[in-house]
């Protein structure tokens, strides 16, 4: 497993993240700190207030403020091991504090040619039948994935997957293209981030902004406070990051403006 030091994956942790498709990493962060700012987040960001009774839900708010220091520091951390896995200059889409209940399906969450990198921290320990990750080693290439297609939103249990168990601190990794799912648990808390690669021609820029589009359809009510966590507050946009600067650049500001828009005017 990587080494948790640094974040600076070893050679045998880069190979195995791209033969299987994930990475774990022990113990990489303080998660208190973290928990901490999520419960805010999630206390003063949902629109309406949190109310799962039960069943699967899902429900999430930006943390790509100065509100959000402890947000904004795990992924100025993490850039460079998503650079390492990803072999170049990236990108981060948004980091969120999410709030996840009752079971997720098989899935992947991106079938855009890029590559991508998702990056998950529970906040609470997760277990086979407490909503830990299931993942199909290998699933994110492409002739695995056109064959696990027809599987998509099947029942986590349904298929072999291999079980990530995690305590708060723990980061899992994964290429977006890989099939995934989870089953068991109540109400559990998770930070998630997502990276990809910087396009360098013409058509992987086509797909970067199609990915982003995916993201910030014009018709989603994100269901959180827009003007008190957008999706990257003023501070992110003047910040110097090389990132901001590109994000802009591909028109990202514009496409979650305008779903936020959208937000804005329904609640």
């Amino acid at each position: 497993m990587a080494r948790s030091d640094s974040l600076i994956p070893a050679p045998e942790d880069i190979d195995h993240y791209r033969i299987f498709g994930f990475l774990i990493i022990r113990s990489a962060f303080d998660p208190r700190p973290l928990a901490e700012e999520v419960d805010r987040v999630m206390g003063d960001g949902l629109v309406p207030p949190l109310d799962i009774s039960g069943g699967e839900g899902f429900r999430y708010v930006p943390m790509m403020t100065a509100e959000t220091p402890v947000s904004l520091s795990l992924l100025d951390r993490l850039e460079p091991l998503a650079a390492e896995l990803l072999g170049g200059a990236v990108l981060p889409t948004r980091a969120k504090g999410v709030l996840y209940s009752g079971d997720t399906p098989w899935h992947g969450d991106s079938d855009v040619p890029l590559a991508s990198l998702g990056i998950a921290a529970y906040l609470e320990p997760v277990k086979a039948n407490t909503g830990a990750l299931r993942v199909l080693p290998g699933s994110h290439r492409p002739e695995f994935a056109r064959a696990l297609a027809p599987m998509s939103g099947a029942a986590a249990e349904s298929l072999p997957g291999h079980i990530l168990e995690t305590e708060p601190g723990d980061l899992i990794l994964f290429d977006e293209h890989l099939f995934h799912g989870s089953c068991g648990g109540d109400l559990r808390r998770q930070w998630r981030l997502d990276f990809l690669l910087d396009p360098a021609t013409a058509e992987a820029e086509r797909h970067t902004r199609a990915y982003f589009a995916d993201i910030y359809p014009s018709d989603w009510n994100g269901g959180y406070d827009v003007d008190h966590y957008p999706s990257y507050g003023p501070d992110w946009r003047r910040s110097g990051r090389r990132a901001a600067q590109r994000l802009e650049e591909l028109g990202v500001y514009r496409l979650a403006d305008a779903q936020e828009a959208y937000s804005r005017s329904r609640q």
